[in-house]
């Protein structure tokens, strides 16, 4: 074949647009000796590609293939489970530490429970934090519930603009566009 036929052949090659005859002629063309020599460099890779397609695969390739995922997926198993026994280990042992320091604290103040008032004033004290620490919690939701009164405007600004969809096909304007866009056919 002529060297600007090659040529042709091999762009429609690099832009994977040949035919499986085309390819055919490239690979005999460059397994004989008389490439051009602007493109002689390209006869390695087509040697290399016959070359290739030329060996088979053992028989064994599919056995392998399958045993090697296998034992991957069992490593990635054994893994992840010493993992979660190491991560309940240490959650363990962070417990149990902090068990220890609240059950021993020696800062900590005498038992006010053998005086009923002093213990009504320290459960009132506790409930008042507690009782401020969830008003501030609840501040945030104020916020949504000023988003939710945001959506509802937006639904009446939706229904503003399906009203103007029901009487945007009155128009006398639509009516004329639509028949100079599409005229009866004749």
């Amino acid at each position: 074949m002529s060297s600007p036929g090659i040529e042709k052949i091999l762009q429609k090659f690099y832009q994977g647009e040949t035919s499986l005859e085309e390819e055919r002629l490239l690979r005999e063309h460059f397994l004989r000796d008389e490439a051009a020599a602007n493109i002689q460099e390209l006869k390695s890779q087509f040697l290399h590609s016959e070359e290739e397609s030329r060996k088979s695969l053992p028989g064994s390739f599919d056995d392998d293939v399958i045993r090697a995922i296998q034992l991957r997926e069992r490593k990635q198993k054994v893994s992840k489970r010493t993992m979660i026994f190491y991560v309940s280990g240490v959650a363990a042992t962070v417990l149990l530490m902090i068990s220890i320091f609240f059950h021993f604290n020696p800062i900590s103040p005498p038992s006010v429970a053998d005086d009923p008032d002093a213990a009504f004033k320290e459960a009132s004290k506790v409930l008042f934090f507690v009782s401020e620490k969830f008003n501030q919690g609840t501040g945030a939701i104020a916020k949504i519930d000023r988003f939710g009164q945001g959506m509802d405007n937006l639904q009446s600004i939706k229904k503003f603009d399906q009203g103007m969809d029901k009487t945007r096909p009155v128009s006398k304007f639509n009516q004329i566009t639509n028949y100079f866009t599409n005229p009866a056919p004749r």
